[in-house]
């Protein structure tokens, strides 16, 4: 019990890290301006070092490459494919260590290993609204029972899978019309499992290129089945980002982040209290 408990508290971790909402389109803003065929290269670097409670201590640095193409478009959005090309991950909760490099471990033998390389290379098409920057999974991925067969492989997978709508939604920021240095402006993105609260300043601009300042507070609640058992869980994150923008298409070329995560799961009548900090830098080619 106590392992499944510390195995659900990684994965947490891991879900309350990547779980990036698609920010809503600030009023008046330009849309986001891309071509057919165009391909962007983003590369993400993240560390995060988290309590589980119990005296138990979580580490991971992780870095993945994913190819960005844009397939066709309309009036109103572009579908774009989402491959995962690369991954790296080095992870140690309570005693237990994992690795993997895609580049070198091309045939992987491990169950986990094997977790990990099933989500390379496979392109993923997803919903981009040029006009509210929400992205969305053109066809929704199978459920399998990964997870229950093998814990830690469910936990490595967390690590892995930042799904593939935030991580397109994730390479665009949008500026609205007018605004001039100094200014500041807010949005709001609600969904089943919580809200996200975010306010933007922007800091400077230079010819087409403008620096962001982005605070944003998260706080969810959700309920998983994990090996049979019903998990409740709460969190409240908090993002501080620096974010690089093109003001004309709402490409963002670099974004640096520093998450303070707190949490708890509810088991059995059972509180095991989470806290982490992530630190998360990406560039868009």
């Amino acid at each position: 019990m106590k392992k499944s408990i510390l195995v659900l508290a990684g994965i947490c971790i891991g879900a309350f890290t990547f779980a990036q909402k698609a920010a809503v389109k600030p009023i008046n803003a330009p849309k986001i301006k891309l071509e057919n065929g165009q391909k962007i290269v983003a590369t993400t670097n993240i560390s995060i070092e988290a309590d589980l409670s119990m005296g138990m201590q979580m580490t991971s640095t992780s870095s993945s490459e994913y190819n960005l193409e844009v397939k066709s478009s309309t009036d109103k959005e572009y579908t774009i494919s989402s491959t995962l090309t690369k991954i790296k991950l080095d992870f140690n909760m309570a005693g237990q260590s994992s690795s993997y490099d895609s580049e070198k471990n091309p045939t992987p033998t491990s169950e986990t290993d094997k977790a990990i390389a099933e989500k390379l290379n496979k392109p993923v098409d997803v919903l981009l609204d040029n006009s509210t920057g929400k992205a969305t999974l053109k066809e929704k991925p199978s459920k399998t029972d990964e997870e229950d067969g093998n814990p830690m492989a469910g936990l490595m997978g967390a690590f892995t899978d930042a799904s593939e709508d935030a991580i397109v939604s994730g390479a665009f920021e949008l500026i609205p019309a007018g605004k001039k240095v100094g200014d500041s402006w807010s949005d709001t993105t609600k969904d089943n499992d919580g809200t996200t609260i975010r306010t933007s300043t922007l800091k400077s601009v230079n010819g087409d290129e403008a620096q962001l300042q982005i605070n944003a507070v998260t706080t969810s609640s959700s309920k998983l089945d994990f090996q049979g058992m019903e998990f409740e869980l709460k969190s409240t994150t908090k993002t501080n980002s620096e974010v690089t923008t093109e003001m004309s298409t709402g490409r963002i070329k670099t974004k640096n982040s520093t998450s303070d995560i707190t949490g708890n799961i509810q088991v059995m009548g059972q509180d095991v209290a989470i806290t982490s900090k992530a630190t998360t830098t990406a560039v868009y080619k």
